[in-house]
């Protein structure tokens, strides 16, 4: 039985041309969602809400700089800030002048995780 998973990120499949680096499918994580997003400079992605799946999310910027917006109000998002945010809430995350790479780690309070279909398998 293997107790443990290691990989560089590069190493991770990858979607939406190596937009999305799957963490739990590369790492075989199964208590939660986790992959990391490299947002070019200057962009932002499209609202979301995560109502379907009831998932709280964590945001954690590895690199980079940028703001997750709820409602209009930016949320700083870099090493020194972390952003959390409920099911039903719409979100957009949005970087800065030399792009964002962050970490985004679901799970749904108090039930099990059931991972996403286009989460399980890379381009």
């Amino acid at each position: 039985m293997t107790t443990y998973s290691a990989k560089s990120i590069d190493e991770l499949p990858t979607l939406w041309d190596g937009f999305a680096k799957l963490v739990r499918a590369g790492l075989e994580i199964t208590a939660f969602g986790a992959n990391i997003m490299d947002l070019p400079p200057d962009y932002s992605t499209r609202s979301h809400d995560e109502s379907e799946s009831g998932q709280q999310e964590l945001y954690v910027a590895l690199h980079g700089s940028g703001s997750v917006d709820i409602d209009g109000v930016p949320l700083p998002l870099d090493t020194d800030h972390l952003v959390r945010v409920d099911a039903g809430t719409a979100r957009v995350l949005s970087s800065g002048p030399d792009g964002l790479r962050v970490l985004c780690i679901g799970g749904v309070p108090g039930g099990a995780y059931v991972p996403p279909h286009w989460s399980s398998t890379g381009d």
